[in-house]
């Protein structure tokens, strides 16, 4: 999983519900005002600015199907997120046969097994991103809240109103690319994502497709709220086997977990 990637899936991962519509209908207005309605309370939780509405999110995903590259043992996979600002956040992941945990708190970051940790670390040696400056984010995006406001206007949407149900849940389909310049500068020309959005605006399922790969993850279990407990944070009482480091390293922590999801073999993973 490239670094784009692992961004635009970190960055799709934690929207937070809006203002909520009745229950049976599916957001019918303009589709760049539902677009900004599913990311505008993200902007708390994650970027600097974003001052108003709760700073906490819990949610847990699936990876529903993968194509391509990706390799099939990805499908099925579970994984559970938390984040808090400014400095909180956490993933959970089966990687290697059992759940590994990787958590930022505060300047600390720590990871569980550490053994399967460093483990991880090793196999992937070479093609890990640099270390990367800790930043007053619970990672490192670079924007604000009040430059995220114009996110809508990064993509160049379908036009037309398509709905789908999901799970029986009337959703509200979403799709575009990236506008033409931006692309071109990141070397995304290829690049597509189909959203799925309920009542609430509450995004249910992401697609993302490029030239050699799809994946399609759903969002279950999305909740948020002013903070959460403080043990989110810490390691399971009396866990011994703990790889602790800084948080200049957390995107590579993050990197190894996101390319070995249900791997039994790391080295079966995609070329990054």
């Amino acid at each position: 999983m490239t670094r784009p990637l692992l961004a635009t899936a970190l960055l799709f991962i934690v929207p937070l519900a809006g203002t909520p519509l009745r229950a049976a209908e599916a957001p019918a207005d303009n589709r760049f005002d539902i677009i900004f309605k599913v990311f505008k309370p993200f902007f708390s939780v994650l970027l600097v600015g974003g001052k108003q509405g709760d700073r906490a999110a819990s949610l847990r995903l699936i990876m529903r199907d993968v194509t391509g590259r990706l390799p099939a043992q990805f499908r099925g996979a579970t994984l559970e997120a938390a984040v808090q600002f400014p400095d909180k956040l956490k993933l959970q992941a089966p990687v290697l046969g059992e759940q590994i945990t990787v958590c930022r708190n505060g300047n600390e970051v720590w990871a569980t097994p550490g053994e399967k940790v460093e483990y991880l670390l090793k196999q992937f040696a070479g093609k890990l991103p640099k270390p990367r400056k800790s930043t007053n984010t619970p990672l490192f995006l670079p924007i604000t809240a009040q430059q995220a406001i114009f996110l809508p206007a990064l993509f160049v949407l379908d036009e037309g109103k398509t709905y789908e149900d999901i799970n029986g849940e009337p959703t509200r389909v979403i799709s575009g690319s990236l506008m033409p310049e931006l692309a071109t500068a990141t070397k995304a020309e290829d690049f597509r994502a189909t959203m799925w959005v309920a009542a609430g605006y509450l995004p249910r399922q992401i697609k993302v497709t490029r030239r050699d790969f799809t994946a399609t993850v759903g969002i279950e279990e999305l909740t948020f709220a002013p903070s959460l407990p403080p043990a989110t944070w810490l390691p399971p009482a009396g866990t011994q086997d703990i790889y602790r480091t800084t948080p200049e390293v957390l995107e590579q922590l993050l990197f190894v977990v996101m390319n070995s999801v249900n791997l039994s073999n790391p080295l079966t993973a995609p070329a990054p």
